[in-house]
């Protein structure tokens, strides 16, 4: 710009001044471009350890015949700046992969798609109506009778701070999440003209399918900043509770046992339990009262996930599935029965010890 400058007002004032006036170096102002590629010119032959240099096109042709010849080879340039060492060849990975790329022999790249994320603009949602926000996140849940840990995923609304969904597994895929999500919203007749759904950066959210479902459902899906689970601060605060409330109370005899345990905790935490962000009433209650007016009415009934599979520790026998009692009839609870040869003997009676 400032020596198209010099070059229009050159027969107005001297070349000195107008660089001066510019703060244009003077050497700046001589210079052309050539056009050229900057640096050194590529070579055209590679030297041998026998001392003879060889053309770059015969380099070539020994790398496609000679390496690439082989029946099951697709080496990339690091694999093959080895072979043609190995040739007698005197050559670095650098001049390797210039010719490789030159005549189309590197591999394909399978590079990630970049798929803008929609980030967390505001840590705290205020003035929430019900099914306006809605949050989700997975916990580890400690099967004692396994010994492993299951995924334990909680869908839960912002504005009343209700439990929509819950999944307990030992493994938790995108499908899993959007079965989950899809059986929470069914529940509700009226929906809001727009759901904004806010997750972390688990490999189950940030999914593919997850993606198109939230697009073809009407969902935003937010993400949270990476290693700020303070902007989830509202699912969070209900992993708190449940890991006071059920998982140091309780040991797990199997995934059925804690699905069970779940399914009335989570059936009390709507209806009963009361919080101090909803003016210490239970989120249903807050429902009713506060949004008296409003469309979207509350869930009749929590959607789980499904279990599958039989996960039944053979080994534990009359272990107390209770450390802290907080019904009469809890420990011991086993869904599966089984004497000691591992026959079933009733499906559906509970033992209590």
């Amino acid at each position: 710009m400032k020596k198209q400058l010099c070059e229009t007002y050159s027969h107005q004032a001297t070349h000195g001044q107008l660089c001066r006036w510019l703060s244009l170096p003077r050497s700046t102002s001589y210079y052309k471009s050539s056009g050229n590629k900057r640096g050194r010119k590529p070579s055209t032959h590679t030297p041998m350890q026998s001392g003879e240099l060889v053309n770059n096109e015969q380099v070539v042709d020994d790398l496609i015949h000679e390496v690439f010849g082989q029946e099951f080879n697709r080496y990339g340039y690091q694999l093959s700046n080895e072979e043609l060492r190995s040739l007698g060849y005197i050559i670095n990975p650098k001049k390797t992969y210039r010719l490789m790329a030159e005549n189309g022999l590197l591999l394909e790249r399978s590079g990630r798609s970049k798929i803008t994320r929609r980030w967390v603009k505001w840590r705290k949602i205020k003035d929430a109506m019900p099914l306006e926000y809605i949050c989700m996140d997975i916990k580890y849940v400690y099967i004692h009778g396994a010994r492993r840990n299951a995924y334990l995923l909680c869908i839960m609304d912002v504005g009343t701070r209700t439990v929509l969904g819950w999944s307990l597994r030992f493994s938790m895929k995108h499908t899993d999440v959007i079965l989950c999500l899809h059986a929470a919203l069914c529940e509700f007749h009226q929906r809001p003209e727009e759901i904004i759904l806010r997750t972390d950066n688990g490999s189950q959210f940030i999914a593919h399918g997850l993606r198109k479902y939230c697009e073809s459902h009407d969902l935003s899906q937010e993400f949270t900043h990476v290693a700020t689970p303070e902007e989830n601060a509202y699912v969070e605060s209900l992993f708190s509770c449940i890991e006071r409330e059920v998982i140091r109370r309780y040991e797990f005899e199997s995934l059925y046992h804690a699905r069970e345990v779940f399914k009335r905790y989570f059936n009390w935490h709507n209806n009963g339990r009361r919080r101090h962000a909803l003016k210490r009433k239970a989120p249903i209650e807050y429902w009713n009262t506060a949004f008296v007016c409003h469309p979207v009415k509350p869930p009749s009934a929590l959607s789980a996930g499904f279990v599958k599979g039989d996960d039944t520790n053979k080994k534990i026998k009359n272990r107390s599935s209770l450390v802290s009692p907080l019904t009469n009839s809890e420990r011991g609870l086993s869904l599966l029965n089984q004497d000691d040869k591992g026959n079933v003997l009733n499906h559906f009676e509970k033992s209590v010890q």
